[in-house]
């Protein structure tokens, strides 16, 4: 999985939950993902049920960055039948976002740091003590730059049919196919933070079911783009994605 999932300044409350719900029949798009891909800017028009964190999840670009280019000063009304320009991902300044983690993935003292700090921010945020969503899970890409490109959370080898567990307790915000994600499901936890599990077999949960820490909500597969049966598992806090294994035990 390349990149994907960012919430923006979008407000995922109940109101704006069931406002984000995806359009039924609308046209698959390309998100970068764990096979790889390229991508050109595209003009889309806003639709009934369409927010920028959708819009922004179906082509693998910030809702964020898809506002800045648009000049969308409240990410939370775009009219339907507005005509947004989607800019490419890779784009510079996403680049250096994601480039962060990865300098902390390759300095060992920086890292120390950065997940002493990490887990005491989720501590604060909502007690969220996150657990691996796989046991004895298998490190097969690390999050950061792969391949001159951002990788925007870790995969976790495995195979196919392995149960998928909640990393941390919280509230289905999606379930159901995601483009280039195959079978995704994600999960609104305290404060700001979301995780994603991608690519899975088998779903075992609905949007708006409450999972406690632990629960088994998928199974490993291999839908969507990806290379192997394995698990793309993202943490991210309001827009942006954290490194999952500075939170991790």
């Amino acid at each position: 999985m390349r990149r994907g999932l960012r919430l923006g300044r979008v407000r995922l409350g109940a109101a704006a939950l069931g406002a984000a719900v995806l359009v039924a029949g609308a046209p698959t798009v390309g998100l970068l993902s764990c096979g790889g891909s390229t991508h050109s800017e595209r003009i889309h028009t806003v639709r009934k049920g369409e927010n920028l964190y959708r819009i922004g999840l179906r082509y693998g670009v910030p809702a964020s960055q898809i506002a800045r280019a648009n000049g969308v000063r409240d990410v939370t009304s775009i009219s339907v039948g507005t005509r947004l320009r989607i800019p490419p991902p890779g784009s510079a300044s996403s680049m250096r976002r994601s480039g962060s983690g990865h300098a902390q993935t390759r300095k060992p003292s920086g890292l120390t740091d950065a997940r002493r700090r990490a887990k005491r921010d989720a501590l604060r945020e909502g007690k969220l003590k996150f657990a691996w969503p796989l046991r004895a899970p298998r490190l097969t890409s690390r999050f950061g730059q792969r391949g001159g490109r951002p990788h925007e959370g870790i995969d976790l080898g495995a195979k196919s049919g392995t149960t998928i567990r909640a990393a941390e307790s919280g509230k289905v915000i999606y379930s159901g196919w995601l483009g280039d994600y195959g079978k995704v499901v994600i999960v609104k936890h305290a404060g700001l933070y979301r995780s994603v599990y991608a690519h899975a077999r088998q779903l075992h949960v609905a949007k708006g079911e409450f999972v406690e820490k632990g629960r088994p909500i998928a199974e490993v597969g291999t839908t969507g783009r990806s290379t192997g049966a394995h698990l793309h598992f993202e943490i991210r806090k309001r827009d942006k994605p954290r490194n999952p294994l500075l939170y991790l035990p």
